[in-house]
């Protein structure tokens, strides 16, 4: 039997008169990495927002780790960890500063805090520039840090909002390989929201694929180019977002 970690049902979300979410249901299994794609406006960003209680759903369901969003949403953010867009280090801190703080506003005494900072540093490949404060890094570097951050919570879930939205190519795919690593050695359960195609072709087990606030189209890469004829997934999301289908 699947262990399911995210389920929604019916899920809508309303701002005003505008719909940002309608009729939403999804399940998303422990250990896979789910992919939310879609163009700009599509709900990706709701959506994660509802799933990490940040925003309480006008309709429907949704439960993460057994716990319903609105009536428990103390306890999922202790399973939980959210790497927004717009995140950034504390520039004049070292890596080993920024990841070792945000440790510690979480309540960890200073061995554990110690002992998860310096796991953290190695997984995610910084052992040599650990000590420079990430004023000097690259974006793709920052964003490494950023991510290793998230991780120090120990997290059963990671939610990520555009990870390599507005960093340099270079940055992305050093990014799109840490993500790549985490999920083949760790098994985290990762929810990432994208529109970039290449991330979610080299990273994601399944996509969700939403359309003004639709969910449009659900399974893997090569389900959904069966499911509609398609030479590939861009012909499907192209297909959708334009509503030419395909």
């Amino acid at each position: 039997m699947n262990d399911i970690v995210i389920k929604t049902e019916g899920l809508v979300k309303k701002f005003k008169n505008i719909v940002a979410l309608d009729n939403v249901t999804l399940q998303i299994q422990r250990g896979e990495v789910f992919g939310l794609l879609g163009p700009n406006g599509a709900g990706k960003t709701t959506l994660m927002r509802i799933l990490t209680c940040l925003f309480a759903p006008t309709e429907g369901r949704a439960e993460v780790l057994g716990y319903d969003v609105t009536e428990k949403p103390e306890e999922i953010r202790r399973m939980i960890a959210l790497l927004p867009q717009e995140a950034e280090t504390y520039e004049h801190l070292t890596a080993w500063e920024n990841i070792a703080y945000y440790a510690g506003m979480y309540g960890l005494d200073k061995k554990e805090i110690v002992y998860r900072t310096k796991r953290i540093i190695e997984l995610i490949g910084l052992n040599d520039r650990a000590g420079d404060v990430t004023k000097r890094f690259s974006s793709g570097m920052k964003r490494k840090v950023l991510v290793g951050r998230a991780l120090v919570l120990q997290p059963e879930i990671l939610f990520l909002d555009e990870p390599t939205t507005g960093i340099d190519v270079l940055g992305a795919r050093v990014v799109r390989h840490l993500l790549k690593q985490l999920s083949e050695r760790e098994k985290i359960t990762t929810v990432l929201t994208t529109h970039d195609l290449t991330e979610i072709q080299q990273l994601c087990d399944r996509v969700g694929i939403l359309v003004e606030g639709k969910l449009a189209a659900i399974g893997t890469p090569v389900e959904l180019e069966a499911q509609f004829k398609a030479v590939n997934l861009e012909d499907v999301f192209v297909g959708l977002a334009t509503g030419e289908r395909v």
